[in-house]
């Protein structure tokens, strides 16, 4: 039987003002989402006395490691400034595209981060605990990148890497590992001066504070003279 092509005509033309239709409402959505986040980030930063900026370019190269020196467009918006329990702290949403094929296979991802940053204070050795999966695990032994602790139970959930194992050991001592492995889907890292807490997606006020609420616990945990040692004293 033919095909009645101006049924099939406007059939597609359903179909495409269909879909169009339905990219217009995610963008309308997403800007509305994003419009009343922003508004609660602001609430939540004069709430505290804290400072928020839409963006902040010198935060781009401000740390390193993942996710940060990766890919292009990379940006951060969306940022927090203020004190906690004596620190400093940032807090912002970072972003960077990928590109992958060529030609008309060519497509960008865009990748999303929360960053929280707890200032220490003082320079420290560079110590990283994330989450670990079975592949992790097998190729840090491989490599000698994935440090042993005490604690095998730690050791099945955590990957930690290091410069200086003797810190490491010092810092991750019995009871900071048993603390941890209430969250075990947490990943956390010292650099340079800072604590960092990094994790896909974009941060929310209730999730800075949780976040900041397991630094402190973090931070508290580490032993004195552990910071006797770091300040030459």
């Amino acid at each position: 039987m033919p095909v009645d092509s101006a049924l099939f005509g406007g059939g597609f033309v359903l179909l495409f003002t269909g879909f169009f239709v339905l990219v217009i409402v995610l963008i309308v959505v997403g800007v509305i989402q994003n419009k009343k986040r922003r508004e609660a980030l602001t609430a939540f930063a004069a709430a505290r006395g804290w400072t928020m900026r839409e963006s902040d370019p010198s935060l781009v190269t401000r740390f390193d490691g993942h996710p940060f020196g990766t890919g292009d467009g990379r940006r951060a918006t969306n940022c927090l400034y203020g004190s906690h329990d004596g620190r400093h702290v940032v807090a912002f949403d970072y972003q960077y595209e990928t590109t992958s094929g060529t030609g008309d296979d060519r497509s960008t991802d865009t990748h999303h981060y929360s960053v929280v940053a707890v200032s220490l204070g003082l320079a420290v050795p560079p110590l990283a605990v994330s989450p670990e999966g079975a592949v992790g695990r097998f190729f840090g032994r491989l490599t000698n990148r994935d440090i042993e602790l005490e604690s095998e139970d730690f050791n099945r959930a955590f990957t930690v890497t290091a410069h200086d194992r003797k810190f490491a050991s010092d810092v991750l001592h019995p009871q900071m590992m048993q603390m941890l492995l209430q969250w075990p889907a947490l990943g956390w890292r010292l650099e340079g001066d800072s604590m960092l807490v990094v994790r896909s997606g974009h941060h929310q006020p209730s999730e800075v504070d949780a976040t900041l609420a397991v630094t402190d616990a973090i931070i508290d945990q580490i032993p004195e003279h552990v910071w006797r040692t770091l300040k030459g004293q």
